[in-house]
């Protein structure tokens, strides 16, 4: 009888320990690159890091990183081949530019670049906010234009990376039916969708776009989203499957603000980050 009783008491504790759930993983660390305002000396690439799913953020790095021109805007973060990577404006907001940059880090805090990528537009007068796009193999990025032949007509525009190193590059392509005179136009995919997140810059509102044929064609306006004044959206995939977007809040003089999604149609409302000095910009799971 002891020996039952004792064989018992025995699978009674292994039950009990077979049953307690394991611990909830981590959030994954994310992190957020970007650049501090419009005085040149803020013209530089910041690294923040989050570890709380992208609510807050703190100071990973001040990289002073500016490139060549000595200016570094609108940074858009991509983790390839064991590589960071940025593409990024290359001149103030006012300043004329016609072409981006790409520059690599293996450790996040030194940067050298690799590409300038020409806008390959007649005329070009601005060349803003190139952001990457990656599907299966494929390296994109996708760049605002505008020419001096119009004063409102910014439009995105896809070029393609011809190797690994991400120094080469095809392009430009237009991505027709996403109407004129948009930009920091940032795309994912989802299913058989791919979904652009954009500033129509006259009326100065955040769009939501779509299409089912391909990244160039098909684009039709899925409406507004929030209030005015936001620019710069960028979104991030997150642990649980959902998506997180950020948007700069550049009408009152910059912050970023985020709001989440389970589909990409249907978003919460939009709240300040924790991010000090953060302007428009990219996360990414580091």
């Amino acid at each position: 009888m002891k020996i039952i009783n004792s064989c018992l008491a025995a699978l009674l504790a292994l039950a009990t320990v077979l049953t307690v759930p394991a611990p909830a993983l981590g959030a994954t660390t994310l992190v957020y690159a970007t650049f501090k305002g419009d005085a040149q000396a803020d013209e530089e690439l910041w690294l923040y890091q989050s570890t709380n799913g992208g609510t807050s953020y703190s100071v990973l790095a001040d990289t002073n990183f500016h490139g060549p021109t000595g200016v570094l805007r609108d940074p858009s973060i991509l983790k390839y081949n064991g590589r960071y990577y940025i593409a990024y404006t290359v001149q103030s907001w006012t300043t004329n530019s016609t072409y981006f940059n790409v520059a690599s880090s293996t450790n996040l805090t030194t940067w050298t670049n690799v590409a300038s990528v020409p806008s390959g537009i007649a005329n070009t007068r601005f060349t803003w906010a190139p952001e990457f796009y990656v599907e299966g193999n494929t390296v994109r990025i996708i760049a605002s234009v505008a020419a001096t032949t119009c004063a409102d007509c910014f439009r995105p525009y896809v070029y393609t990376a011809q190797n690994s190193a991400l120094s080469s590059w095809s392009g430009p392509a237009r991505m027709w039916g996403l109407g004129t005179n948009h930009i920091d136009t940032s795309v994912v995919k989802s299913g058989s969708t791919w979904h652009a997140f954009t500033k129509d810059e006259t009326g100065k509102y955040i769009e939501h776009w779509t299409t089912t044929a391909n990244l160039t064609e098909g684009w039709v306006n899925r409406g507004r989203l929030w209030s005015s004044g936001y620019e710069g959206p960028s979104l991030v995939r997150l642990d649980n499957g959902g998506w997180r977007i950020y948007v700069d809040r550049y009408s009152t003089g910059g912050g970023i603000y985020t709001a989440t999604s389970s589909d990409l149609n249907t978003w919460t409302g939009l709240t300040s980050v924790a991010c000090p000095g953060c302007r428009h910009g990219t996360a990414i799971a580091r």
